[in-house]
């Protein structure tokens, strides 16, 4: 759930001194669809981090300045006026600054914010070990060449089973933030098969992937189709019992 701003009773209303509260995610995770999409809107474009913030609050509260071209974040001293549904409402530089930290997060923290792409649950629910490996092996790729967006939409290929291709900025940018959520979530969640720094993670894919198969298929390598094409979660789980008991024996 979003957070209601307490201190933003200093927030009044320039003609009847009327206040009001606003609310905004205070993490990734509380984040909707529509939140994600303008936060990525955003960081796709250079600004600094002081603007990016200020112009974070403003799409996640749903409130802009009266007049954006008079104000520069980075030299805000005096009071600011609003326009919130129509109405024009003072705040004070303390009240911005002190919002815009607790913002903060979303250029210092890593979390599970909603997928980009159209019918992903956020979580991965619903997709298959196929599908998680190849992406995770694109978005690996794409880490050590950030240059070359080409992974990206094969990344995005692999989950959606080709029906997206084609990413827009604030997709590609989404994309990016929301995988590193996933892995940090998957690593909290079986930690013995996607432990890092261990020996299975020094293998090549190729090596890693024939390693996970062979741990679950009973030496019966007909059945890996079945394995590659079950939810990921079934198979994460499974696979994390099994090296969670190797490791204690």
């Amino acid at each position: 759930m979003k957070k209601i701003l307490t201190f933003l009773k200093q927030f009044f209303h320039l003609q009847r001194g009327e206040k009001i509260d606003i609310a905004y995610p205070v993490s990734w995770e509380t984040m909707s669809q529509e939140d994600f999409r303008n936060v990525c809107t955003i960081l796709a474009k250079p600004h600094g981090r002081k603007e990016t913030l200020f112009l974070c609050l403003c799409a996640l509260a749903h409130i802009r300045p009266d007049n954006p071209i008079k104000y520069d974040p980075k030299a805000i001293k005096d009071n600011v006026v609003f326009l919130i549904n129509g109405k024009s409402y003072v705040i004070s530089p303390k009240v911005i600054q002190s919002a815009c930290s607790q913002l903060s997060y979303i250029l210092d923290d890593i979390g599970l914010a909603p997928c980009p792409l159209p019918r992903i649950d956020r979580k991965l629910y619903g997709v298959s070990f196929m599908q998680y490996y190849n992406a995770d092996a694109y978005m690996l790729r794409y880490q050590a060449d950030t240059s070359n967006e080409a992974w990206l939409k094969e990344a995005a290929k692999s989950l959606t089973n080709g029906r997206v291709r084609k990413l827009m900025d604030w997709q590609r940018k989404g994309l990016v933030i929301w995988w590193a959520g996933v892995k940090k979530y998957m690593l909290a969640k079986y930690p013995y098969v996607l432990q890092e720094g261990g020996s299975v993670t020094d293998s090549t894919p190729a090596e890693l992937l024939q390693e996970l198969l062979s741990a679950m298929n009973n030496d019966k390598p007909q059945d890996n189709d079945k394995i590659l094409q079950s939810d990921v979660h079934s198979v994460l789980f499974t696979l994390n019992k099994i090296y969670e008991r190797n490791a204690k024996h």
